[in-house]
């Protein structure tokens, strides 16, 4: 008689029988471990992956594998020592050492864990110096470490070896628009135009457009300033279409039409940002301002309390309802 699993799931039950009757298979404890984890029992996946290791030490996807479970399990060090091992059997798969990157990237336990990171990648680069994810993830590095310019520089050599590379074409619109640089929106547009489905570069890109409005009303140049608020609508409204649920792009179209004095059409979208996200607190005070201006006085109050109910601190839908109370402006 079999016993079965003490999870009682029918996968595992026929896997821990096949590994009952061939107890040497390193594949049949690798498979079980991918159940066990599917499953959330960490500790008897990484059992299993210690007796396939233990069965056969040269298979990559085994060392891969359970450094990933030691990601999941909270200890990345022993993953990292577990990659460097890796690594003295085969010190030409790149993937081992953005693998010890990684788990060395996410550990801040570890002193200089960014510099340790940059070294595996390094050394991955010298095995590998045409594999743009690799700089792709030393960018990132750099960017979490601070250093904008290095981390420009990466995302760039990441795009020059795959000039289709989306993401890092979005991280240095990104990194660019934090400084204000107006080559931002260029880089938006080549991620826009390399993926089908480019909703993170369109949201940039529409923010990008109702900043640089702002910047161009304070400067008096109101025409420009116009045309720009419109560009930014039209780029909020191609997020929409391809994720309904943004609600960002509905609160950005909104915040447009409220600069350029179509309140109207500010409380619509305001509404519809409130209908994809009920517990928004924002909107509610953003369509609040609207019904204010509208003469929608009671409507406006009920708003801003409703805001104040999800957000008790919300200090300029406060300051609007003392206003409608008291009757002060």
């Amino acid at each position: 008689m079999i016993n079965t699993d003490s999870l009682a799931i029918p996968e595992l039950d026929k896997i821990s029988a096949e590994i009952a009757a061939d107890s040497l298979n390193p594949l049949l404890y690798f498979k079980r471990a991918q159940l066990y984890d599917a499953n959330n029992d960490l500790k008897s996946a990484s059992t299993d992956m210690f007796i396939a290791l233990t069965l056969d030490s040269l298979k990559p996807e085994f060392y891969l594998y359970t450094a990933e479970l030691f990601k999941k399990t909270g200890e990345p060090q022993r993953g990292i020592a577990l990659m460097q091992k890796a690594i003295t059997t085969d010190s030409m798969n790149t993937s081992f050492y953005v693998k010890a990157a990684e788990l060395a990237y996410i550990d801040t336990t570890i002193k200089g864990n960014y510099a340790i990171a940059l070294n595996f990648l390094n050394a991955a680069i010298e095995k590998d110096p045409q594999n743009a994810d690799i700089y792709f993830f030393k960018g990132t590095v750099f960017k979490e470490a601070g250093d904008t310019l290095k981390a420009i520089s990466n995302f760039q050599t990441a795009t020059e070896l795959n000039p289709k590379y989306y993401n890092a074409y979005v991280q240095i619109g990104l990194l660019l628009q934090q400084r204000n640089d107006k080559n931002a929106q260029k880089y938006f547009d080549n991620a826009i135009k390399v993926s089908d489905k480019p909703e993170d570069a369109l949201y940039a890109k529409a923010n990008v457009l109702k900043e640089t409005g702002l910047q161009l009303y304070e400067s008096k140049k109101t025409a420009a300033a116009v045309q720009s608020f419109s560009d930014a609508i039209a780029a909020f409204k191609q997020v929409i279409e391809l994720n309904y649920r943004n609600v960002e792009a509905y609160m950005g179209i909104g915040f447009c039409y409220y600069q350029l004095d179509s309140v109207e059409q500010a409380y619509i979208f305001y509404d519809k940002a409130i209908k994809v996200a009920p517990t928004y607190a924002g909107a509610y005070f953003s369509k609040g301002l609207c019904a204010e201006d509208l003469g929608k006085k009671k409507e406006a109050t009920m708003l801003y309390e409703n805001c104040l109910n999800i957000d008790p601190d919300f200090t300029r839908a406060k300051e609007h309802l003392k206003g409608l109370q008291t009757g002060t402006p």
